[in-house]
């Protein structure tokens, strides 16, 4: 990275934010989050679970691992193989016949085959579909160490996992659905800076990484490109980044240095269910194969928040800040008030916090200032007599002193809707 972006660089910002930390006690790549990166996981994910609520998406929850014969039906293997952990050999219980039997288990790199269990633990019907499956599943990769790059690449990754279960009528709408969703969601993020590949197989690759059905690449890649040019989208071409199932739409970011990464995908899968015997009883009665879509709206939680600390330096936006409020007392004379009004609104589950009563003001709001914290209350004895507070706005020379309860109200009128500011009164 060049010295111009090296502040906005996210692992930098990481420290000093105290959001997370590599530690290689527990391994490369593997993130430690701290409790305000933590916030910050909790806030992306209360907004997916609420937008996947509305959608009509149904939350699972599956295991961290898995036998490998589940990668070897799905078609993992032998194409991924490359990217996942080494097999772990086990030993189940003895049979008393057989003796012990030897199994193999894998940390997952996806989430995708457990899911696709999940549709198949109960009988299907085409009244049931589109089923929406969702998780924020954690997944593990053995990425290369040369490739690793605090968040944005990591080995442990805990991913916005989502699959719908469809026939071939559905397939359209739902993929419309699915963009909607990302233009909304980039929209509440701030995201701008980004552009729409249509990921497709490179028919002449020797290395033969993907499915070999040539009429369903071509039918799933028309399919997409279809729906990007109804729906007026601009996007380019990406000729051997499809995944070995199927094609796919991914939303290319662009960060502050210039760099470019894929953040969000939409994938159509004709591979898999057929390949695990996904089936559902169709209207004729007969037993028919479903479609997948594949789609990650916030990525992982890893690479989202390291493109979101380095697209606004950190200064996040007040809904996703780990910490919302500070509370700043001129005197230890108005140390109670402030206290209590830290309390008043945390109990409306604000992230309030209470400024040092023995620091300066001016200490205090520096502190507000390095920590990034949106909005910093300094109470004094008039604030006190009357029942207000001193708001300070961060990057706004503006100053007001609203009563608390009006303070209250436009606070949690702009948490609601998750906006990045207090409005103006």
């Amino acid at each position: 990275m060049n010295k111009s972006a090296a502040p906005l660089d996210h692992r930098k910002l990481g420290r000093e934010l105290e959001l997370f930390t590599l530690d290689a006690t527990i391994g490369k790549g593997l993130a430690l989050w701290l409790p305000n990166g933590t916030v910050i996981r909790d806030e992306l994910e209360r907004l997916a679970k609420e937008l996947e609520f509305k959608a009509g998406y149904a939350r699972v929850a599956t295991p961290h691992l898995a036998r490998a014969d589940l990668y070897r039906q799905s078609g993992h293997l032998p194409f991924y193989a490359a990217d996942m952990y080494p097999f772990m050999e086990v030993l189940e219980e003895p049979d008393a016949e057989a003796g012990p039997v030897k199994d193999e288990y894998v940390l997952r790199p996806m989430n995708c085959p457990h899911h696709h269990r999940v549709f198949a633990a109960l009988p299907r019907s085409y009244r049931d579909l589109p089923l929406r499956l969702a998780e924020y599943g954690q997944v593990y990769r053995w990425e290369r160490s040369g490739a690793l790059s605090g968040l944005a690449r990591v080995r442990g990754m805990c991913m916005n996992d989502g699959h719908i279960y469809c026939t071939p009528q559905q397939l359209e709408a739902e993929i419309d659905a699915v963009l909607d969703m990302y233009e909304h969601i980039y929209s509440l993020l701030g995201i701008e800076r980004y552009r729409l590949r249509l990921s497709c197989r490179d028919p002449d690759d020797a290395r033969q990484k993907y499915v070999d059905d040539p009429d369903a690449w071509r039918h799933a890649e028309d399919l997409l490109r279809r729906v990007l040019e109804r729906r007026g989208q601009s996007f380019d071409d990406g000729v051997g980044h499809a995944a070995f199932y199927g094609p796919k739409i991914d939303i290319q970011v662009q960060a502050p240095n210039g760099a470019e990464e894929t953040l969000s995908t939409v994938q159509v899968d004709f591979a898999q269910p057929a390949r695990l015997g996904l089936r559902y009883v169709a209207a004729s009665g007969a037993l028919e194969t479903p479609f997948c879509i594949h789609r990650a709206p916030f990525s992982t939680h890893e690479r989202l928040v390291a493109h979101l600390l380095e697209l606004y330096g950190g200064a996040l936006p007040l809904w996703l800040a780990p910490a919302q409020v500070l509370v700043v007392p001129v005197s230890m004379a108005t140390a109670d008030y402030a206290a209590g009004v830290v309390t008043r609104l945390r109990a409306k589950f604000v992230r309030a916090e209470l400024g040092e009563a023995s620091a300066t003001v001016g200490k205090n709001v520096r502190a507000a200032a390095l920590r990034k914290i949106p909005l910093t209350l300094v109470v004094g004895a008039r604030e006190q007599a009357e029942g207000r507070v001193a708001v300070r706005q961060r990057g706004d020379a503006r100053r007001s002193q609203p009563t608390l309860e009006d303070f209250e109200a436009r606070l949690l009128r702009a948490l609601e809707c998750r906006a990045p500011r207090l409005a103006p009164e």
